[in-house]
């Protein structure tokens, strides 16, 4: 009986200890980049920039509301937002996002 109790706090706890990451990553327009296995990705701020330090925030709708293990994210070659930048040939997108554990 011990070793069944141990045994479920031993799985139950690493579920419920295990915490969100939250981090930010800059992408190339036409770019892709693939989400982790075993790690869940959602985009909770999105950004373009032309790399002169003027950053535009862009609509979450541009992306998907979650990406699961293994899925392919894909970043706009272009988007209406790229032509408020003055030089748009080298834009680039800083994401947010938030990693969560499946």
């Amino acid at each position: 009986m011990k070793i069944l109790i141990l045994a479920l706090f031993s799985v139950l706890g690493s579920q419920l200890y295990s915490q969100d990451t939250t981090f930010v990553k800059s992408y190339y327009g036409g770019s892709t980049t693939k989400v982790p296995a075993h790690k869940t990705w959602v985009i909770e701020k999105a950004y373009i920039t032309a790399g002169d330090g003027y950053n535009i925030q862009i609509a979450k709708s541009n992306f998907k509301e979650r990406y699961v293990a293994d899925e392919v994210v894909s970043f706009p070659y272009y988007i209406a937002e790229m032509e408020l930048l003055s030089d748009r040939s080298m834009v680039s997108y800083i994401i947010s996002i938030c990693e969560k554990p499946e």
